[in-house]
């Protein structure tokens, strides 16, 4: 049995993520390893204090780390810096120390696991700012932080106060400002620009230095020459930008690297050390002066940008073309195939829906009140799309897949993120990708946010449509129900030429029960004569309560149906019940039926006289029996 290990994070839609996570799938495909991706869409982001997400968004995108199965793993990545919920991060380290299992914490500097793999990004800060004044020779030195309160930003902001204090550089409080790590850097651009522009403004990411730039080039600065900008994070972007930004980078494939090798130390059992420790170096280009802008960088970046741009209109063209035909879809089938349409556009090389197998019941009500359970299902129901669509038998929650999809020749390397829909998980979906460094996680998540609410709004509505037909006391159809579904019935049996049987009940004494021993008495009479009709008639009949103590059954079948043997099923059930109740009172029924080939079917209003007939006849024998 193959070595199967776990990676568990919250989106990745940040090149940091990606670029730690494509190193360890790819040591893990190189020695056949297994590699099981659990993680959320959900994305941490840099939030100051006094911000929180919606409870039941964080809920039911943690749920998905209530998914593992410890016994079915050897070892647990965790990039706990990542994930939103503090909770989830301390419950994994705690559940993996309970099963025995190693885990490795990488990138985070909040969370202290007993083995770490870390990159010091303080010290890449320093880097930066010992280039500006040594090479630069700068002593207005502005910076643009995160959020005052993000721990990150409140290190980077320290090193550069460092720095400044190294080389006696007075510290000016009017020099800092924060950006929120997004384009609210270009406000704390304007306010520099208005105090006198600096000699370089300091960037806590690329993605505020790329603002900026953009600012004051519009502003007519030119960069270097009027004024230095540099990033941090080293991004794809930060490369592809005219002037290319100056930047650091940390070496993210090293640390996944080096993350790896010490689980596979650790899996050994080979002494190791506790931390793992990685450097950031330092990417000098084109937006601190010291190298010549290169016109093809520009190309490639307008390439790259009219690429995005097709990719997006590609799939925006989907999902329209999705949300038409979602109107009008009235099952499972046409549900996922419509919803999965757009996935062809990410490429992947399996894709499975797994819902709980519960809200494909036909009695249960998933949404009620009642359904008190939350979290991940204990089953579920496997549905493939763009495929031959099934929808497998339901299998444990906990094996992932209703199949032995670790055992294989070659490695498996699974991604497994939660479905949800307001306060209730619906399952999850499992699904293999090509490559997470091209991996456009933007589109996937509006495609994702759409196709949980697709999903749930489609088994909400099939849930209110099925109230709107059911009896609530007896959970048997009432008349809009008979009325539905006995017309459907009449489109399959009668050009399948099959027998038709009508039967009607009515409860015995159901009035003297009431007067004598009140409501709850009545009430206990009707339930249990629809406890003995639900016995007695096969699932594919349908059953309806049409009055107070009046039933319909309708039965279809290509043989002659022995209906007299379901009267004796139903006959059967309530004397059972008779004889264990000891209440004062029995509840016995009266049956009749009709059955015909439906070559001869006029309507069921009249199979239904005929039957009613011979149920007022069957009533009048037990009457003057007195039963």
């Amino acid at each position: 049995m193959k070595t199967t290990l776990a990676l568990c994070f919250s989106g990745f839609q940040l090149e940091s993520e990606a670029k730690i996570i494509s190193e360890i799938i790819i040591c893990c495909k190189n020695h056949n390893i297994n590699l099981l991706l659990f993680y959320s869409l959900m994305l941490k982001g840099d939030f100051p204090k006094g911000i929180d997400l919606d409870a039941n968004l964080v809920r039911g995108e943690s749920e998905i780390f209530n998914l593992i199965n410890y016994k079915m793993i050897d070892g647990l990545f965790v990039l706990g810096n990542s994930i939103y919920r503090e909770k989830t991060v301390l419950e994994l380290e705690k559940n993996c120390e309970k099963n025995h299992i190693p885990v490795i914490n990488i990138n985070d500097p909040t969370h202290h696991f007993k083995h770490n793999v870390t990159i010091r990004n303080t010290f890449a800060m320093e880097l930066i700012m010992e280039h500006l004044i040594q090479v630069h020779h700068c002593k207005k030195i502005n910076f643009i932080g995160g959020y005052e309160d993000n721990k990150e930003s409140i290190e980077r902001l320290d090193a550069y106060k460092k720095i400044l204090s190294k080389y006696n550089i007075p510290i000016e409080e009017k020099r800092i400002a924060y950006g929120h790590f997004w384009k609210q850097s270009i406000e704390c651009a304007k306010k520099f620009v208005e105090d006198g522009l600096p000699e370089a403004i300091v960037c806590a990411n690329d993605t505020m230095a790329i603002f900026v730039c953009d600012y004051l080039k519009n502003q007519g600065f030119v960069i270097p020459d009027d004024v230095i900008v540099t990033g941090f994070d080293g991004t794809t972007d930060a490369h592809a930008y005219e002037p290319s930004l100056t930047t650091v980078s940390s070496d993210l494939v090293g640390s996944g690297k080096k993350a790896y090798e010490l689980m596979m130390n650790l899996l050994a059992g080979n002494q190791t050390e506790d931390d793992v420790c990685v450097d950031s170096e330092l990417i000098v280009q084109e937006s601190c002066g010291c190298r010549k802008i290169e016109k093809q960088q520009v190309y490639n970046f307008i390439d790259k940008k009219y690429l995005r741009q097709f990719t997006v209109t590609t799939f925006n063209q989907a999902m329209v073309k999705a949300n038409i035909y979602f109107s009008d879809d009235d099952d499972p089938k046409s549900l996922f195939e419509h919803i999965s349409s757009p996935l062809d556009l990410f490429g992947f090389k399996k894709f499975f829906f797994c819902i709980d197998a519960n809200i494909e019941s036909k009695d249960d009500y998933f949404f009620s009140q009642k359904n008190t359970r939350k979290g991940m299902p204990p089953k579920v129901t496997s549905i493939i799309p763009h495929s031959d669509f099934f929808m497998k038998e339901s299998f444990p929650s906990k094996d992932l897949l209703w199949y032995d999809f670790l055992n294989t020749d070659e490695s498996v390397h699974m991604c497994i993120t939660p479905l949800y829909f307001r306060d209730r998980t619906l399952g999850y979906i499992v699904y293999e990708m090509n490559d997470f460094l091209t991996f456009d996680a933007e589109l996937f998540q509006l495609w994702f946010f759409d196709a949980c609410g697709k999903i749930g709004s489609f088994y909400l509505k099939r849930e209110l449509e099925k109230l709107n037909v059911k009896d609530h006391l007896t959970g048997l159809y009432n008349r809009r129900g008979m009325q539905k579904y006995f017309e459907q019935v009449s489109k399959t049996a009668i050009p399948n030429e099959e027998y038709i049987s009508v039967v009607c009940v009515d409860i015995d004494n159901l009035k003297l029960i009431n007067d004598r021993f009140g409501h709850e008495g009545g009430d206990n009479a009707i339930i249990q004569s629809s406890n003995a009709i639900k016995y007695a008639f096969s699932r594919n009949s349908i059953c309806v309560r049409t009055g107070g103590d009046e039933f319909c059954i309708l039965t279809h079948s290509n043989k002659r149906p022995n209906v007299e043997k379901n009267i004796a099923k139903l006959d059967s059930y309530l004397e059972n019940y008779n004889q264990t109740s000891n209440l004062e009172y029995k509840i016995w029924c009266s049956c009749g039926y009709f059955t015909l080939d439906s070559k001869d079917f006029t309507s069921f209003e009249e199979m239904q006289k005929i039957a009613d007939t011979k149920l007022y006849e069957v009533k009048q024998i037990h009457h003057s029996e007195k039963r």
